[in-house]
């Protein structure tokens, strides 16, 4: 299983994460679902509206524990699925 790059910055305007955005469309193509399965979370990571809290992401770059609570929660159940 492959993730794709986190969001990054505080919103979508934000040139990490527009740079993030074009690194994941090219990590999407790796997928044949077969045997490389690429997962993203992004959306597990950002509110509603595409922002990115700074109780997931204290400095808009690294996780928080909550944030890794959420990581944990949005990878399970497709490592459960593959058996791992």
């Amino acid at each position: 299983m492959v993730l794709s790059v986190f969001p990054r910055g505080a919103d979508a305007n934000d040139p990490h994460r527009k740079l993030n955005d074009a690194i994941n469309s090219e990590v999407a193509k790796l997928a044949d679902n077969k045997t490389i399965f690429v997962q993203d979370i992004s959306s597990s990571l950002m509110q509603a509206d595409g922002t990115l809290s700074k109780d997931i992401m204290p400095d808009l770059l690294h996780l928080s524990p909550k944030g890794y609570e959420l990581w944990a929660d949005a990878i399970g159940p497709k490592l459960k699925e593959l058996g791992l």
